[in-house]
């Protein structure tokens, strides 16, 4: 694509030599992202940007995506088959370390700087209807992807005991490990189903996944538990999420982890640091960072519609 220089050049330049390569022929520009539903939503401002400077563009993504990217994004061609000069994001981030936020990354390697707006979408009505009865349910995806990434199915499986009167309600891709829930849709969604679950929540608890950037881009308030990744390269500060991360020497890393994984920074979270973030979450119109204190003692939180029993303290900052 680039020929016999691109063992000498930085990601960064490969992409910047591919799109002015693509656009110099045709005026038009493939990107290829496959990996991971949130770096797709991150890109979206990117996109959009592109669009704005008269590109037309041909976005390769998985075929399960493809239908609700569509409908989202008309003005953008959508596709699951790649072409020999397409840009390659997968490849050119598979070995890049967090250092700006996630779009900024993507969007410097496409050849265009910061800033960039917060991803936003709404999506169709008919797509929230039939979850209607699931509105004001507290909507929870373990999953992360990751082990960094992913809190302790014991401590998970203890949520729906905290909620007491509360809704609990389970979202993702793997109907396993067995959690307690008053409604499971683990492995029965498609995407535009999942947006319209997250659009009506009254709040969504995740990891660092894909789920925490469509909450974060339909408005609905997030607690997201981090693990090693700053909060900064992930959540912009106009988001309406709560940042969990442990308070510890080594934390974030950014990927570069010496707890030879364990990850003590995701697995030190406990439920009652769930229930107070959502707590937070419900009051605020920004994003939060809450800094979980290290080795303490778990501490009873119960989450109410009437009242709240907050038996701890915590250090927010916007």
């Amino acid at each position: 694509m680039v020929g016999l220089l691109e063992c000498c050049m930085s990601p960064v330049q490969i992409a910047a030599a591919t799109v002015e390569t693509s656009v110099s022929r045709r005026q038009s520009l493939t990107i290829k992202r496959c990996h991971g539903l949130g770096n797709v939503v991150c890109l979206l401002p990117v996109l959009a940007r592109l669009r704005d400077q008269g590109y037309t563009i041909r976005m390769v993504i998985r075929p399960e995506w493809l239908h609700t990217f569509s409908m989202l994004m008309p003005e953008i061609y959508w596709t699951d088959r790649t072409e020999d000069d397409a840009v390659d994001l997968d490849e050119l981030t598979s070995s890049l370390q967090p250092t700006e936020h996630r779009t900024d990354e993507l969007g410097r390697l496409l050849g265009l700087n910061p800033p960039f707006r917060s991803p936003h979408l709404v999506v169709p009505e008919a797509w929230t209807e039939p979850f209607d009865s699931l509105a004001g349910s507290i909507v929870f995806a373990p999953e992360g992807g990751h082990p960094s990434r992913t809190w302790p199915t014991e401590k998970a499986a203890m949520l729906r005991e905290y909620l007491q009167n509360e809704k609990l309600v389970l979202i993702g891709i793997d109907p396993q490990p067995e959690i307690p829930c008053d409604q499971d849709l683990r492995g029965q969604l498609k995407l535009h189903e999942l947006l319209g679950v997250l659009t009506v929540a009254d709040t969504v608890v995740t990891m660092d996944s894909g789920v925490l950037h469509l909450a974060a881009a339909l408005g609905t308030p997030a607690v997201a538990i981090f693990g090693g990744v700053d909060p900064d390269f992930r959540v912009r500060q106009d988001q309406r999420v709560v940042a969990m991360q442990t308070s510890l020497d080594c934390c974030p890393c950014n990927k570069n982890e010496i707890c030879s994984g364990r990850f003590p920074c995701v697995r030190s979270a406990e439920p009652g640091d769930v229930i107070y973030a959502i707590q937070m979450a419900r009051k605020t119109d920004k994003r939060l960072l809450y800094a979980v204190p290290a080795k303490k003692r778990p501490k009873r939180t119960y989450l109410t519609r009437s009242s709240m029993v907050i038996n701890q303290r915590s250090r927010t900052m916007a």
